[in-house]
């Protein structure tokens, strides 16, 4: 038995000589880039330790990926993770997928510009429907996604009151894409931010959208820039807006809008009980589509920010709508800054 104290008070000195846990999983990461026969990345061991980790434009590829997801089982430090434009293929996409199913500190994902397919939105779709799932805000822009991916991730959305903020833009999602997110937001709480711009919607995929925006909410923020509207988009849009109580900023820049849509949109801006700003750029309103606007504007007074640069509108008209929109801005941010200061 004395002997046997000794050999534990033996282990006891070893343990305290032991190096420190890999808590922010650096080791892990060496270790893994050593098997694969890959250079570590600085930028990656920089941030483990830190709570946002900006790694982009930086060719990480599969292996890359895998090595870094090994640390981030591991990692409990980094909440916000940035990994744009890093030639990550389907494969890595799902891999990084699956380890967030096990790390509970990552809140914001951004993985734009790689390449996300059927594993890996798979991978996404499982995540996203994941109780455990603590994703707040998840940027896939400029991934080819089509239709099949748009779908799969829009379902997941139905019960999902975690994320708050989806960025698709730049994909090359239509009206079935849009149809599904239409009926996800008449029933999702949690979506607040949703970027749509530089996609192929088009009239009929705006319709549907447009319907699950009367009965919602919660969404404040709506990008639909460069998504070819036209006219027809817009009419439907501006009467979604009479009825809708939630936005707070929508973009509908380059969307073929002419005099006939502005003036439906416009009866839609004049009496939203919501909304605060309003983009319009390069789309052909020309002069009359300007004062259409203007009247809009001068009706709802909740209205800060209305912008119609390349409309083909008077310079007259621009003045006017600045000239109306200035002192609003400066008593917003006066009562801004007192709120802040009441807080403090």
């Amino acid at each position: 038995m004395p002997g046997r104290l000794a050999d534990d008070e033996d282990d006891d000195l070893l343990e305290d000589e032991l190096p420190e846990e890999d808590q922010f999983g650096r080791m892990r990461y060496l270790d893994l880039c050593r098997e694969m026969g890959i250079s570590p990345a600085s930028q990656i061991l920089k941030y483990l330790e830190a709570e946002a980790m900006h790694v982009v434009h930086y060719g990480l590829g599969l292996r890359g990926l895998k090595a870094l997801a090994g640390a981030l089982r591991i990692n409990q430090n980094v909440t916000v993770l940035r990994l744009a434009d890093n030639a990550i293929p389907d494969e890595g996409v799902a891999e990084l997928m699956r380890t967030l199913l096990e790390n509970t500190s990552i809140t914001v994902l951004d993985i734009s510009g790689n390449r996300m397919g059927p594993v890996g939105s798979k991978a996404l779709a499982d995540l996203l429907v994941s109780r455990n799932t603590v994703l707040r805000t998840l940027a896939l822009s400029n991934m080819k996604l089509g239709d099949r991916e748009g779908v799969l991730v829009g379902n997941c959305l139905e019960n999902n009151t975690s994320l708050r903020s989806l960025d698709i833009s730049s994909n090359d999602l239509s009206e079935k894409t849009a149809h599904t997110l239409g009926q996800v937001l008449m029933v999702n709480l949690g979506l607040t931010d949703l970027n749509l711009s530089w996609n192929k919607l088009r009239p009929r995929g705006v319709a549907h959208l447009a319907e699950g925006l009367k009965p919602n909410l919660t969404l404040q923020v709506l990008g639909l820039g460069w998504c070819g509207l036209q006219d027809v988009g817009a009419t439907t849009f501006g009467v979604a807006l009479k009825i809708n109580q939630g936005l707070v900023d929508v973009d509908l820049s380059g969307n073929q809008i002419t005099l006939e849509g502005v003036r439906a949109l416009s009866e839609g801006i004049a009496t939203s009980v919501t909304l605060a700003g309003i983009r319009m750029d390069n789309n052909d309103l020309r002069e009359e589509g300007g004062k259409e606007l203007l009247q809009a504007v001068d009706r709802n007074k909740g209205l800060v920010v209305c912008s119609m640069e390349n409309t083909n509108t008077s310079e007259q008209i621009r003045l006017a709508m600045e000239a109306l929109l200035e002192p609003r801005r400066k008593l917003r941010d006066k009562l801004h800054a007192a709120q802040q200061q009441q807080a403090a």
